[in-house]
């Protein structure tokens, strides 16, 4: 075993060693979960001060929605005060002031907070409102938000100690079925909510802040230290005030709903910026966490929960490696082991995804929807991984990102319109990056399969056709909508035509590597088990002509017995061997053993034509006609949009 082959298995083994700590968290937190109730309440005889802080930022589609929905909430006017942290630069800002001047004619206590920056991002615009905010209890809503009007009411009763400093409320949805994207994302947040943040709270365990829909004790955010510049301000704040001792209270039947991302660009804006930002705190505390007073599985939990998108990573890394893990494992037989490896957390994600179906059963309308969008969610969250991936990587080097806002368009159930609207995002070049990760583990599932390494395969497929999944929607939610009409017009000519390129081009690949590489490999084996004399020679001949003469397709892993000059070269020594055998026909011991050895030797070659087979389908040529061609369709599709 070289030092590189050493090298890629330690680190695999040494990464499969650490994706089950994730797992095996998540799966105590499936069984506390089970045991959640909802805490005590208490009447509410007078009702505090409470200040509803609304921070936006060019938000001119939803602004109204949120703004109704919260001058009607079910509290008194003197004691609810409306403060609007408003940092846009675009027409939201007129909206909204007239809005507020509408709502202040009525007798609301709201005010239009103007910071003139965007200093500190949201972090900052709570922080600056926190200074005019007169309630005991600060209410935090995003501009995507339309709380329900009891949504107060309900909260306060749940601050029934001194020591809560917060009371969360689960998210809802409101485009839950406007497609695929928002199904995915609306069960994972269900998946987040009642599993997740109800096990941790059933267990006495740290949670956290969800940015929205949340309630804080005023004193505990300023005990707390403030709002923090943070991608993920809302997670650090919610560390900083458990690290101090307050407790942060998780309410299930709490629920106010939302606006999900629609658009493929920005649920991957959100996503980098949660992934960012949950690494970015665990930098920033976990050796807080460690020296706190708390007991161990609190800690246990709590570094897990800061790194819950590292697996992302791990995961991205197992599979590159897998082409050197199946060139190592092979022949050290390791192969078995290591696939169980890979395979295990499949049947276990798998598992615990469809015991999540009792936690929200009330969401569907049947198991069969259920499975459904538990396959577009493994769709999505392992096609996001590289996504997220790079966030985890610009967080470790502590670059710094600016808050990139997620865009909202007023979408209610499977009504409304994206496209055009101003908010809509350009193309995100990662989506190159998704395609051709994904083109790669393709590769490494076709390397399994023709080592026979099957173990591999399935994690490799579900990972390249989720990447694959990304970038192409990422794609094609970059196109405008003036050229998605040309598009419609045209699919009926432009669908069959792109079908016969990608058929034609799959002939071609075939005929000019593939088909002659496993021709060869099929003669040889013929040559290998045949009794007859000539059909030997005949079938030894026949590979020979079918090889080229010279080139080593094999580009990862390129060896002296994958060039095919030494494999000819081989091929005529055999021959030539195999036309002497006529001359010791008389001697039968030796001519025996001659055939013996020549077998032996066209089984070597049979197993240097299996290392090229794989790589006939990929050559060098045909990445770069692939990339090429993947670059020029992109190039189409933004010059299209720049021209509508």
């Amino acid at each position: 075993m070289s030092f590189l082959h050493f090298t890629v298995t330690v680190i695999f083994l040494a990464i499969s060693s650490l994706l089950p700590l994730h797992t095996l968290a998540y799966f105590h937190l499936i069984f506390s979960a089970r045991k959640y109730r909802n805490s005590s309440t208490k009447k509410l005889d007078d009702y505090p001060v409470v200040t509803v802080q609304l921070p936006i930022y060019n938000e001119r589609y939803v602004v109204k929605r949120l703004l109704e929905s919260v001058c009607m909430l079910d509290y008194p006017k003197d004691k609810l005060q409306i403060i609007v942290v408003d940092d846009s630069d675009d027409e939201t800002a007129e909206i909204c002031g007239r809005l507020i001047e509408h709502y202040r004619s009525m007798g609301y206590w709201i005010m239009h907070l103007r910071r003139g920056s965007r200093a500190g991002y949201k972090a900052g615009a709570l922080q600056e409102a926190l200074k005019y905010s007169r309630g005991e209890f600060i209410a935090i809503f995003d501009a995507d938000f339309a709380p329900p009007r009891d949504f107060l009411k309900k909260a306060l009763q749940h601050f029934t100690s001194d020591d809560i400093g917060l009371v969360q409320a689960r998210w809802g949805h409101l485009n839950r079925d406007y497609s695929a994207l928002t199904a995915a994302q609306a069960l994972s947040l269900d998946l987040h909510f009642k599993i997740e943040q109800a096990g941790r709270n059933a267990s006495g365990l740290f949670i956290n802040f969800n940015g929205t829909a949340g309630v804080w004790r005023k004193k505990c955010i300023e005990d707390a230290g403030g709002w923090l510049p943070s991608l993920a301000e809302d997670l650090d704040l919610s560390y900083r005030a458990q690290l101090r001792g307050w407790r942060l209270m998780y309410i299930d039947d709490l629920e106010a709903p939302a606006e999900l991302p629609v658009q493929m660009n920005a649920s991957r804006r959100q996503q980098y910026r949660w992934a960012f930002g949950s690494f970015q705190t665990a930098l920033r505390y976990i050796p807080n966490i460690l020296n706190a007073k708390i007991n161990a599985l609190t800690k246990i939990h709590a570094v897990i929960h800061l790194t819950r998108h590292l697996p992302q990573l791990l995961l991205l890394l197992q599979v590159i490696m897998i082409p050197f893990v199946i060139k190592v494992g092979l022949p050290t037989r390791l192969d078995i082991m290591m696939a169980w490896l890979m395979l295990y957390p499949i049947v276990i994600i798998i598992s615990m995804l469809m015991s999540s179906h009792f936690f929200i059963k009330k969401a569907y309308n049947s198991i069969r929807q259920f499975i459904k969008d538990v396959f577009l969610l493994i769709l999505f969250g392992t096609g996001i991984s590289l996504n997220n991936s790079i966030a985890i990587i610009h967080a470790l080097v502590k670059r710094d990102k600016s808050f990139s806002r997620t865009p909202k368009f007023g979408i209610r159930g499977r009504e409304g319109e994206w496209r055009g609207k101003k908010y809509a995002l350009p193309f995100e070049g990662y989506a190159i990056l998704d395609i051709v990760l994904g083109m790669y583990v393709l590769f490494a599932a076709l390397l399994a399969f023709y080592s026979r390494a099957y173990s591999f395969m399935p994690l490799t497929l579900i990972v390249a056709i989720s990447l694959l999944y990304i970038g192409i929607l990422t794609i094609i939610h970059s196109i405008t909508r003036r050229t998605v009409k040309r598009l419609k017009i045209h699919s009926a000519v432009l669908i069959p035509i792109m079908l016969v390129f990608v058929l034609a081009g799959f002939i071609v690949v075939y005929a000019v590597n593939v088909y002659r590489v496993e021709a060869a490999l099929a003669e040889i084996e013929r040559a290998s088990t045949s009794i007859s004399f000539n059909n030997i020679l005949e079938s030894v001949k026949s590979a020979f002509k079918l090889l080229p003469d010279s080139g080593n397709l094999v580009w990862l892993f390129p060896t002296a017995g994958t060039d095919f000059t030494l494999i000819k070269r081989d091929l005529t020594a055999i021959i030539q061997r195999i036309d002497n055998l006529q001359y010791l026909a008389t001697d039968i011991e030796y001519f025996h053993a001659e055939l013996k050895d020549i077998r032996d030797a066209l089984g070597v070659i049979s197993i240097q034509l299996r290392d090229i087979q794989p790589y006939a389908w990929i050559t060098l040529t045909g990445v770069v006609v692939v990339f090429i061609t993947l670059l020029s369709s992109i190039g189409v599709l933004v010059a299209l949009g720049e021209r509508a």
